[in-house]
Parts: C-alpha cells; structure tokens; sequence
C-alpha cells in the first residue's frame, strides 16, 4: 500500500508540474506575443490581387488607363479627309472626299491646324491659279477630318478702250466712246507703214494704257 501511495504521489506532482509549464508558457507568450493565437482568414491570391493591386490599394479605373495610353484624335491612314470648296465669286460650295495626304498622318489638332495654316500661306500652284484665299479646319477627329477651302478669282479691272484716228494727217486717240479726245500726237500717218496707216484710216482699235503708250514710242519722231 505504501508503495502505491508513492507512485500515486508521484504522478500527481509531474501532473501539476506539467500544468504549471503550460501556464507559464501561456503567460510568456501574451506578455511577449500579445496577438498569438488570434484566428486571421486569408481570402485566395486571385482575389487579394484581382485588380492588379497590392491590399489596401485602390484599383484604377479602366477609364483612366485608356485615357493615359491612348490619345483618339490622332490622324490614322484610315481618317476620312473630307474636303469644302467654297467659291465666293459664284456663293457655291462643293464637297468631296480623298485619301489622306501621308504627311499628316500622326498629326493632332494643333499639329495639323500649323499645317493648314502653312498651306494657306504658301499653297501649290493650282491652287494660286484657281484664286486660293484661306483654309479653315472644320472638324477633327480620328475618324474623320474637315476642312474648307475659300476661293476668289481676283478679276483684274477692264481695260480702257482706245481709238487711234488719222485727222489732219496725224494721229488722234480718241476714247471708246470716240467723243472725247485722250491725246493729240506728232506721229504723221504718211511716215507710218502702210498696213499701219490702212488700220489708222479705219480707226485702230488698241486696249489699255500701256499697250496705247508702247505703240506711240515706237512710232514717235
């Protein structure tokens, strides 16, 4: 009995001893570790990171991304060029489309409204001859460029009508309506070649200035 009462003792005192190393490791992680043993859920990777972000960041819009990595008005080889022609001496307009010209294409705006002003300036011959005076950029987009074209044929003045007329043998010039006398010469019909003094005798028709005083000094004495 006695030595039953031993072991049972025995057991006891490395029980309790037991217990006491628990509490005592217990207290030394809470004083040390105040969060352990503390339960924390992690959702999956692909849901942490789904948006492209690290957690406590927030995801960028699609929208903002596109604005950044894109710029829509940028001319393309697909860009319809669209092209107004307006004649003020008719007030009539015609439109047509054509292929971009490849020296606008990766224009924006600002690029290609410089460039339409450099054409305004200094436009190519055909254009000079048609009576070219400004372009105007009407539109402008990726998909579609307008711009209009202003034209006016500059009309030079009539020429002053002239009458050379042989009266007491020398030369007259008479306006056009032959009653009022422009310039009395010194130029003698008679020293004139014949065909000449034929035309003079049946009054010589001769427009402009310029063309009546070259003709006087190559006749004049």
């Amino acid at each position: 009995m006695k030595f039953i009462g031993r072991v049972s003792l025995f057991c006891i005192i490395g029980l309790l001893g037991f217990a006491a190393g628990i509490a005592s490791n217990s207290v030394y992680m809470h004083l040390f570790y105040p969060n352990w043993g503390e339960s924390r859920e992690f959702e999956p990777y692909s849901q942490e990171f789904k948006d492209g972000t690290l957690p406590g960041e927030e995801a960028d819009s699609g929208d903002s991304l596109l604005t950044d990595s894109r710029n829509p008005d940028i001319i393309t080889c697909d860009t319809v060029f669209s092209i107004e022609e307006y004649d003020r001496n008719t007030d009539s307009t015609a439109e047509h489309e054509e292929a971009i010209p490849g020296k606008y294409i990766g224009m924006d705006r600002p690029g290609f409204i410089d460039a339409m002003a450099a054409y305004e300036l200094s436009p190519p011959l055909e254009e000079q001859q048609r009576g070219l005076i400004s372009v105007e950029v009407l539109a402008f987009s990726a998909e579609r460029v307008r711009i209009r074209k202003n034209y006016q044929m500059i009309e030079e003045p009539a020429q002053e009508l002239f009458y050379l007329v042989a009266e007491n043998h020398y030369i007259t010039v008479y306006r056009e309506d032959m009653q009022s006398v422009y310039l009395y010469t010194d130029i003698c019909v008679e020293n004139l070649p014949v065909y000449l003094q034929e035309e003079i005798i049946q009054r010589k028709l001769i427009s402009g200035e310029s063309t009546l005083y070259h003709f006087l000094e190559s006749y004049s004495s």
